[in-house]
């Protein structure tokens, strides 16, 4: 799992934007393999941003956003996994037009990755700005990085994945609608083309309309229930063009590392919480009990409860 944390502090300074540069390039914290950048030279990351707040004449109020991409001790995943994550991160819209520098630290329990941002757009001078709906959009992202790498996304207090709408019910904590959404995610970050994304889609039990003709897709569950792409939030993160381009990726990771797919990962996960969760919660929303716990402590719960051999059951792994 990853945690987005936006550090509060000091950052009305140059001084203090030189100091937390030099923090997130400590040699005990990080290394060289393990440093990023974009829209600027990490190696000399203050001499850029100041060159843009200098011509901006922007030298003056908050001059740097830092947050935090923090992982658990128990993923298994390694620091130059966590360098691709975090360079792909910064690939978000979020970002666009402007400066970021960052390092995979490595000094502590858990991997993490600290960010600084410069506040002036390197081409429009305007100062960083993010609502709470854009910065929850930049948190999906980062969980739909995870879910591709194979991480546990949980609902944690800290950096919790809030949906919203009509994706959760206020009762009920779930609904048809949000089950789709969790569905097309999974599916989005394990397909390879468009066919497969179709194939893996039926196998949850939805159809999928995807056609030239047609400017929207078209997901039908079980039940007969409707939605288009353009429904599901945030929405430009499900047109035809950002779910062709997830499968580019998928298949350029694919061609670099041999590894067993998330979506085959998800279906043993559906299919042992079935085996022993039979309300009807589990039954018509599995994506969703799923993705609401902590998978380690799902799967502690039902050991401790159902006296499952977990050494000779051929369960997922942990």
């Amino acid at each position: 799992m990853a945690i987005i944390e936006f550090i509060n502090g000091k950052n009305d300074s140059l001084s203090a934007l030189k100091r937390v540069l030099a923090y997130i390039n400590n040699p005990a914290k990080t290394e060289e393999h393990l440093k990023g950048a974009h829209n600027c030279n990490n190696a000399k990351a203050y001499n850029d941003m100041y060159m843009v707040k200098n011509t901006s004449n922007k030298t003056q109020g908050r001059q740097y956003i830092h947050f935090t991409q923090s992982f658990a001790p128990y993923d298994k995943v390694t620091p130059e996994i966590i360098k691709k994550i975090a360079d792909e991160l910064i690939q978000h819209s979020s970002f666009n037009g402007y400066q970021v520098a960052y390092a995979v630290h490595r000094d502590r329990e858990h991997l993490h990755t600290p960010f600084i941002v410069n506040t002036v757009h390197t081409e429009t001078s305007k100062k960083w700005r993010q609502s709470k709906e854009e910065l929850q959009a930049f948190k999906d992202y980062s969980d739909d990085l995870c879910r591709k790498y194979g991480l546990i996304i949980t609902n944690g207090k800290k950096g919790n994945h809030i949906n919203r709408g009509e994706y959760r019910t206020k009762d009920k904590g779930i609904s048809w609608k949000y089950e789709l959404f969790l569905a097309v995610k999974h599916c989005k970050w394990s397909a390879k083309s468009r066919d497969e994304f179709i194939q893996n889609m039926n196998k949850l039990g939805y159809s999928v309309n995807w056609t030239e003709e047609r400017k929207y897709i078209t997901f039908v569950n079980k039940e007969g229930k409707k939605c288009r792409n353009r429904k599901l939030y945030p929405p430009e993160q499900f047109t035809k063009e950002a779910l062709q381009k997830a499968f580019d990726q998928n298949a350029q990771y694919s061609k670099e590392k041999a590894y067993e797919t998330s979506f085959e990962i998800l279906l043993s996960s559906i299919k042992l919480l079935q085996s022993y969760d039979h309300s009807e919660t589990a039954k018509n929303f599995p994506i969703s009990t799923l993705e609401g716990n902590n998978l380690k402590d799902k799967v502690a719960e039902l050991k401790k409860g159902k006296g499952l051999d977990w050494d000779k059951d051929n369960g997922m792994e942990m």
